[in-house]
């Protein structure tokens, strides 16, 4: 099912992925999403790059980006995030027609045209650079020689939408709540 993504993204020797057929999984959730979970979930590719969500965190990374993002319903689905801490989640798992890619660092969502398997195996393949800023990652790992843990994040000391730069100097580690907990309320004051 996510022939071409396997090929590409290698699972690190740190992922902590939970493969729980047991999970309770929703009877309307997409036979995608449910495989992806299945045999995927929490697990850490390419030295953190990209990460999926282990089943028992959804709810979690639905209050999470909900906190910064007040407009968006909690009945989406959140299954991926990558190593600047950016979501992604699905808005209708039964017809899976496109992806939300929430972005903290600026305050925007951008939406991917596309179901979940075409996202693995065409998206983060073929468009890594723009979908991950793949390039921008490995100009940090390259620069710091680190790898990301499944909590972990690369977090602006200086936000971009507070001016900040996107430059290696301006990035530090942060732990995912951490980061998604200070930067929601800082967007949401600035929002008013």
């Amino acid at each position: 099912m996510f022939e071409y993504f396997d090929d590409k993204f290698k699972k690190d020797s740190h992922s902590c992925g939970e493969k729980n057929n047991a999970y309770p999984y929703p009877a309307d959730m997409a036979k995608s999403l449910c495989h992806l979970f299945k045999n995927y979930g929490g697990d850490s590719f390419n030295g953190g790059l990209y990460k999926t969500v282990k089943p028992d965190d959804i709810k979690a990374w639905s209050e999470r980006v909900c906190q910064a993002f007040p407009r968006y319903e909690k009945t989406m689905v959140y299954f991926g995030y990558d190593w600047l801490g950016r979501a992604f989640a699905t808005e209708n798992p039964e017809k899976g027609d496109h992806i939300l890619l929430f972005e903290l660092e600026t305050g925007d969502v951008f939406q991917i045209e596309g179901d979940i398997i075409s996202f693995h195996n065409n998206e983060l393949v073929r468009y890594g650079d723009v979908t991950l800023a793949e390039g921008f990652f490995t100009e940090w790992q390259a620069a710091t020689g680190l790898s990301l843990k499944y909590n972990e994040c690369v977090s602006y000391k200086i936000p971009p939408f507070l001016s900040g730069k996107d430059e290696i100097d301006n990035l530090y580690v942060e732990d995912i709540d951490v980061s998604w907990n200070i930067l929601g309320q800082i967007l949401n004051k600035i929002r008013g």
